[in-house]
């Protein structure tokens, strides 16, 4: 593939086309798959194509921590907020300027992403017309270059929609992940109560389940790409 594409945001498919030398449906394809995978990324303007910074980069979460907390309860449903924290350190040759957050499930539309890195704040609406079969693929600026070799991290929150009796929790692993530390409540309400299923990892790595007095915990250890998280959620009322 020539270098141009891996150097130059936002690619028209056009060009994409004369570059490869592919036919338009087995592009079509390609980028389909890229997009699902986490590897490649729409630009804003839905005009291009480009490579998400993780792939683009090189990076390594040195530790993350996601903690769900039950923001809303129905006969139906619960309503739970994510926070995610990140430490990630700059594997590559050139500076990072942006992240890539992916956000999927049964999103909540009416609560936004708020993201933060220093002094950055980002309050993003998620928009179902924008994140085709509910899964929002973002990019947000991190302020300032982060130099080869150097540490940064962020956070943000958004909240997702669980259905009892069984729901699941997933994460992408899109960047080696040193440490990954997931809690999930144990209770909600007066009588309700949340317990976990076997958990699944495909990929590379290590994952063990505990638990605390207020959480069920799923932690991981040097998780590697591609693979996924999966953690099976019971819910009793």
């Amino acid at each position: 593939m020539n270098r141009l594409l891996f150097y130059v945001p936002c690619v028209k498919f056009t060009d994409l086309m004369r570059e490869t030398l592919w036919h338009q449906q087995k592009l079509s394809r390609v980028l389909d798959r890229g997009i699902r995978i986490g590897v490649i990324v729409k630009c804003v303007d839905g005009e291009g194509y480009d490579l998400a910074s993780s792939v683009l980069h090189g990076s390594l979460i040195s530790g993350e921590r996601i903690t769900l907390s039950v923001n809303g309860v129905t006969s139906n449903y619960l309503v739970m907020k994510h926070h995610v924290s990140v430490i990630t350190q700059n594997m590559g040759l050139t500076d990072i300027n942006t992240v890539f957050i992916r956000v999927y499930g049964d999103i909540d539309w009416d609560e936004p992403l708020r993201f933060r890195c220093g002094d950055v704040k980002i309050t993003e609406r998620l928009e179902r017309d924008k994140c085709p079969l509910n899964m929002c693929n973002l990019i947000f600026n991190l302020g300032r270059p982060v130099a080869p070799g150097s540490t940064f991290s962020y956070n943000y929150s958004f909240n997702l929609y669980y259905y009892p009796p069984r729901d699941y929790f997933s994460v992408d692993i899109l960047n080696n992940i040193k440490d990954i530390l997931i809690r999930i409540p144990r209770s909600y309400g007066v009588n309700g109560r949340i317990s976990l299923g076997n958990v699944e990892l495909t990929g590379h790595g290590s994952v063990r389940t505990s638990v605390s007095k207020k959480y069920n915990i799923v932690h991981g250890i040097l998780l590697a790409p591609p693979g996924t998280l999966k953690i099976p959620i019971q819910i009793r009322a």
